[in-house]
């Protein structure tokens, strides 16, 4: 009895996972959502899904890539590693919309103009991708996320017969100068993205890769010609009718890295007059690079992260600092150690228009300042120069005394 129990629960479970797809109807609408970044870290660049809407099966659900579990095993260590999965996640659509409203991050609609097979074809695909054991993939930020996924299920659906319109993207532009204007609201977020990607963030766009934006994917959709020249967009709405306001950033002293970085560098030009001010500055200091630079190395070697790999801040920012910087007295070993040092960050510095990779301009007078500290005390004798000054200083003080 157990057994045959088991069986037909079996076989049930079996029937309802491969259950038929519904036909859509002729009134049915699949449309493109693109989400306004928001004010959380998660939102900065924005977000994709896909709206499939028939009065006639009572469906309006969005197709949502960009979901991920939190309390999956080890997920802190996985998301650093890059092997964390995203999935498809499929929800009705009012509570997306209304969870993006409360955020305040409107929403805008393209309907695509698809005949009653290619809605049909592109509704079947989806609801493959969102079967159990399709729906989760290892997200990459450039070529694999919430935008590219729609980008590629569209150009299936449509058996790639279609062609973008490049001329109105800017090419030439670098896949990391797309993420820039995103940035400026958050010019820390920004400087720390441009230390930890390397080389492949440097790789010129081609039309295809504006879509790992949002804004990207909507703006290349709205410029796109069927096979039979009608536009891919048949219609765009905003929702809600008038979009929020957001006010121009305003950074602050504090919000300015290259500022703040020039006032580090002038701090430490200045520890030099005081050998245990110069000491607490320097262990600070080089500590601090290297822990950036382990960081790199870690990103580059130890992570699948593709943006992460070929990083030239290590040049300046090396993760053998955390060897050396608590070292007050220099052996000569320690001695040609930073003297190396500085010769690598010179070499950065008359390269910095030519290398491959887009070094950021805040981290400039970090990079001077690692010239200095590595040079200082081999070449300029800083030791007998304080000296020389403060025997200086003594002797006219006494002067000064037998005048008066």
């Amino acid at each position: 009895m157990r057994r045959s129990f088991l069986f037909f629960f079996l076989l049930a479970a079996l029937s309802g996972s491969s259950q038929p797809v519904p036909v859509l109807s002729d009134s049915a609408r699949i449309s493109l959502l693109t989400v306004e970044p928001g004010d959380e870290v998660y939102s900065t660049f924005g977000h994709s899904a896909l709206r499939v809407y028939d009065a006639a099966n009572r469906l309006d659900r969005c197709y949502n890539y960009g979901t991920f579990e939190f309390d999956q095993p080890n997920f802190l260590l996985k998301f650093c590693r890059g092997k964390l999965l995203y999935y498809l996640d499929i929800e009705p659509y009012r509570g997306f919309e209304y969870g993006n409203l409360v955020d305040r991050r409107g929403m805008q609609e393209q309907l695509l103009q698809l005949n009653r097979s290619q809605k049909q074809r592109l509704f079947e695909l989806l609801s493959v991708n969102a079967r159990e054991d399709q729906r989760y993939y290892k997200y990459d930020f450039f070529y694999d996320n919430c935008a590219t996924r729609i980008r590629d299920i569209v150009s299936e659906a449509l058996f790639h017969e279609f062609s973008y319109d490049s001329t109105q993207l800017a090419l030439g532009t670098t896949m990391r100068q797309l993420l820039r204007p995103y940035l400026k609201p958050h010019p820390w977020m920004h400087f720390g993205i441009d230390l930890l990607l390397g080389l492949p963030a440097d790789r010129r766009a081609r039309p295809a890769d504006f879509m790992y934006l949002p804004n990207g994917l909507h703006d290349v959709f709205g410029h796109t010609k069927l096979a039979d020249g009608q536009p891919l967009v048949r219609a765009e709405l905003n929702i809600p009718p008038q979009l929020f306001h957001r006010d121009d950033f305003q950074p602050s002293l504090f919000q300015r890295p290259l500022w703040m970085m020039c006032f580090v560098a002038i701090i430490g030009l200045l520890s030099m007059a005081n050998p245990r001010t110069e000491h607490i500055f320097d262990t600070i200091f080089w500590f601090s690079l290297g822990v950036l630079g382990l960081v790199i190395a870690l990103l580059w070697f130890a992570t699948d992260h593709i943006p992460t790999k070929n990083n030239l801040n290590i040049l300046w920012a090396l993760p053998t600092h955390l060897l050396f910087f608590w070292r007050r007295s220099r052996s000569e070993f320690t001695q040609n150690y930073f003297t190396g040092v500085a010769i690598l960050a010179i070499l950065v510095l008359l390269f910095w228009k030519w290398l491959p990779q887009e070094i950021p301009v805040a981290a400039l007078p970090l990079v001077v300042l690692v010239v200095v500290k590595g040079l200082w005390r081999h070449y300029w004798k800083v030791d007998s120069w304080r000296d020389e000054f403060t025997g200086a200083l003594g002797r006219r003080q006494a002067g000064n005394k037998e005048v008066n």
